[in-house]
C-alpha cells in the first residue's frame, strides 16, 4: 500500500498552495464574507486546477481541498465532488482547516510572552499543540488512504467512514485547541483563527457527529464480516 501523491498530484497541490497564499488573504476573506471569491475561483480555473481533478482523481481533489482548508479560501472546490465521495472530500478539507488553525496557534504562542517568556515554552501549551498535530495527521492519513483506495478501485467504504470519524471527532478537538491557545484573541469573531473554528465545526456538522459515524462504521464492518462468513 502506497498512497504517496504522484508527481502530477503534487504539482497541482503546490500550485494551489501558491495561489491560495497569494489571493486568500484575511482582508479578501473578510470582504467576501460567506460568498464565493470570484477572482480567486477564476484564478484556480485559469490555472487548470479545477479541471485537473479528472486526471488526478479523488486523492488529487483531497490534496487541493487540504490546501484550501489551510487558508479557509471561499471557493466551491468541494462542489466538484460527487455526493457519495463527499465524506472523503470533507475529511481532506478538514485536515487543511485544522492544519491552518494549528499553524496560527503556533505562531501566536511563539510571539506572545507571559512572565518574560513565550507562551510556547509552557509545557501545557506544548502538549496541547502536540496532541492537535497527531489528530491532524490521523485525519490526513485516513483521508489519503480512502481516496487512494477509491482511485485504485479497491473497497473503500469503511475507510471513508474512518476518515469521516477522524475528521469529525478529532477535527472539532483541533479547532477548539487552536482557538483556546489564542487566549482572549481567539474569542474575537474578526480574528482569522475564528474562521478555522467556524469551518471546523461546520464540517463536523456536515460529516455527522463522531458517535453517529462510528455507529455506521460498526454496522458496515459487521455486515462485511457476515458476508465473508457466508462466502466461506
Amino acid at each position: 500500500m502506497d498512497f504517496t501523491p504522484t508527481q502530477e498530484q503534487r504539482a497541482a497541490r503546490d500550485l494551489a498552495a501558491r495561489i491560495f497564499a497569494d489571493l486568500s488573504t484575511h482582508d479578501r476573506l473578510a470582504a467576501a464574507g460567506t460568498g464565493t471569491d470570484a477572482e480567486l475561483w477564476k484564478a484556480l480555473c485559469a490555472a487548470g486546477l479545477v479541471a485537473s481533478v479528472e486526471e488526478t482523481g479523488l486523492l488529487g481533489l483531497v490534496l487541493l481541498l487540504e490546501e484550501q482548508g489551510r487558508t479557509t479560501a471561499q471557493v466551491p472546490i468541494a462542489a466538484t465532488c460527487v455526493y457519495g465521495l463527499l465524506a472523503v472530500a470533507f475529511a481532506g478539507l478538514q485536515a487543511g482547516v485544522c492544519a491552518g488553525s494549528l499553524a496560527r496557534a503556533v505562531a501566536h504562542t511563539a510571539q506572545r510572552e507571559q512572565f518574560g517568556r513565550p507562551l510556547s515554552a509552557n509545557q501545557g501549551v506544548l502538549l496541547r499543540a502536540a496532541d492537535a498535530y497527531m489528530d491532524i495527521e490521523a485525519i490526513r492519513v485516513t483521508a489519503y488512504e480512502a481516496a487512494w483506495r477509491h482511485d485504485e478501485r479497491l473497497p473503500f467504504a469503511t475507510h471513508a467512514l474512518t476518515a469521516a470519524w477522524w475528521a469529525s471527532e478529532a477535527g472539532q478537538r483541533v479547532v477548539h485547541t487552536g482557538q483556546h491557545l489564542h487566549g482572549g484573541a481567539g474569542a474575537d469573531l474578526e480574528h482569522p483563527v475564528h474562521r478555522h473554528f467556524l469551518w471546523g465545526r461546520q464540517l463536523d456538522s456536515h460529516l455527522g457527529s463522531g458517535g453517529e459515524v462510528l455507529e455506521e462504521l460498526g454496522r458496515a464492518l459487521c455486515s462485511g464480516q457476515r458476508q465473508e462468513g457466508e462466502a466461506r
